[in-house]
């Protein structure tokens, strides 16, 4: 049951269905020849990429986020990356996967569901709980969350009902709720003796699902978590939640997030997809709070190709076959005692780490204030 919470009422919150729009490039470098469209994964399996072993206070969470060319274009691509998870989930001892929206790149296209279902299956056959935010991509009606969205029907892998008696079976993870027809999603889990609270909010999220979200954060149970809040989009790629051209479209939203998260000092991180870049970005927020940006779905990973600020070289002309950046996988690394998250990114169809300072970095895990 929804509570009416009087605080947000009143906020008008900005909807658009107008086109994506990229942001502007900058800075970035000229690749050197085109890449051949890959329609199928590579028939080279890639091997887990196994790493010094982990001190015991150690875990990891594996965020993945617009996927939408893989589902349109490269679902054999999309499947290698989550093989690779599944691959490397014992190695960085793995407690959640996270996607970030935009999983699919037409809403209404159902074979495209079907495609990021037979991916994201992957990892509930190998019991990896996951959790999930529907992109502006994913609404039946491109941009416009209260069109809704198929997701939930087309695709097992983003049902609820589906996905919630996996999460409950392994022992240390549960179902905490979904909204919204399973745009909206939430889970916790337990890892060295803390118990964390994750929730993710659809593209452009309503006052309805951010009062849901706040019913959970005010629920006593979760008063002692360490919170993250995974929405599709919050903070772009240079850290700025107030930069044309999704400013205007997102400005309630990003308020009424903001002041929630304010009150809730246990909310010590934030993860968002959305803004096309070739790397991420980081930016500690507030005293309580570190904001990560991370999502490569415009590039087209050439193996000797520069990194710079912009999506590669893809621009209006590029065809979606070629844009393999959805391919990559963030993991966080938590070492509890040294309260610190070591933040890697591996490019799964490049089959090869990113190495620049957006994409390898460290930043405090912040404890719950007490």
């Amino acid at each position: 049951m929804q509570k009416n919470f009087g605080r947000f009422s009143g906020v008008v919150m900005a909807h658009s269905d107008t086109e994506d729009r990229r942001i502007p490039r900058r800075s970035f470098f000229k690749l050197a020849g085109a890449l051949a469209a890959l329609a199928i994964a590579p028939k080279t399996k890639l091997e887990p990429v196994l790493v010094p072993t982990h001190p015991l206070d150690t875990f990891s969470i594996f965020w993945i986020t617009d996927t939408q060319f893989l589902s349109e274009a490269n679902p054999g691509l999309y499947r290698m990356m989550t093989n690779w998870i599944a691959d490397s989930w014992s190695a960085y001892n793995g407690k959640l996967v996270i996607h970030t929206g935009d999983v699919v790149q037409t809403g209404a296209h159902q074979v495209e569901w079907q495609n990021a279902n037979d991916a994201m299956t992957v990892l509930s056959d190998h019991r990896i709980p996951y959790t999930w935010c529907a992109g502006n991509h994913d609404d039946l009606s491109g941009g416009d969350p209260t069109s809704g969205w198929m997701g939930n029907q087309w695709a097992p892998a983003f049902d609820p009902s589906t996905v919630q008696t996996m999460v409950n079976a392994t022992g240390y993870a549960n179902w905490v709720g979904d909204f919204h027809d399973g745009m909206n999603t939430a889970l916790s889990f337990t890892a060295n003796g803390l118990d964390f609270l994750v929730i993710s909010l659809e593209w452009n999220a309503g006052i309805n699902s951010i009062a849901w979200a706040q019913s959970i954060l005010d629920d006593p149970a979760f008063a002692g978590h360490h919170v993250i809040i995974a929405p599709h989009a919050y903070i772009d790629a240079w850290g700025d939640t107030e930069a044309p051209p999704w400013s205007e479209i997102l400005a309630g939203f990003t308020s009424n997030l903001k002041f929630l998260m304010d009150q809730h000092p246990n909310v010590f991180l934030t993860l968002n997809g959305h803004y096309a870049t070739d790397q991420g970005f980081n930016t500690a927020m507030s005293e309580y709070r570190n904001s990560l940006m991370f999502d490569r779905q415009d590039c087209r990973d050439e193996r000797d190709s520069l990194t710079g600020r912009g999506a590669d070289d893809s621009d209006s002309r590029t065809p979606d076959t070629e844009k393999v950046g959805g391919a990559t996988v963030t993991i966080l690394t938590f070492e509890t005692a040294a309260n610190k998250v070591n933040v890697s990114t591996y490019d799964a169809f490049a089959g090869r780490w990113r190495d620049n300072h957006n994409e390898q970095y460290t930043v405090a895990m912040l404890p719950v204030p007490r």
